[in-house]
């Protein structure tokens, strides 16, 4: 799922940026980064939203607010996982792509 949405994220970034500069402007690997990084945003957007609500259940006595910060601090829990899984598939990506077209300049 997360592929998906890498691969659609990216696509519309490669077109944003194209109709925005009128095909002219950064490379794709700029526009790629950028496009990851959004992804990136809305992930630890949506961790500090699910940290906002846990802080309305903490510190009560009551068993519900108990139970429902139980639930957020899981929620959070997959969140911080997906956003460490993104971030490292970022880096992974960017870095091989930048050594391959490093490693295809010095063979120019």
């Amino acid at each position: 799922m997360v592929n998906v949405d890498v691969n659609i994220s990216v696509g519309a970034a490669g077109l944003n940026a194209t109709k925005e500069s009128g095909g002219g402007g950064e490379s794709w690997l700029v526009a790629m980064a950028k496009a990851l990084g959004t992804m990136l945003g809305e992930k630890a957007g949506n961790m500090v939203q699910t940290s906002k609500e846990m802080e309305k259940y903490s510190g009560s006595d009551s068993k519900e607010d108990a139970q429902k910060f139980s639930e957020l601090q899981t929620k959070f829990q997959a969140e911080s996982q997906m956003f460490s899984m993104l971030s490292n598939t970022i880096s992974t990506a960017l870095k091989s792509i930048g050594e391959g077209l490093t490693a295809n300049a010095r063979k120019q």
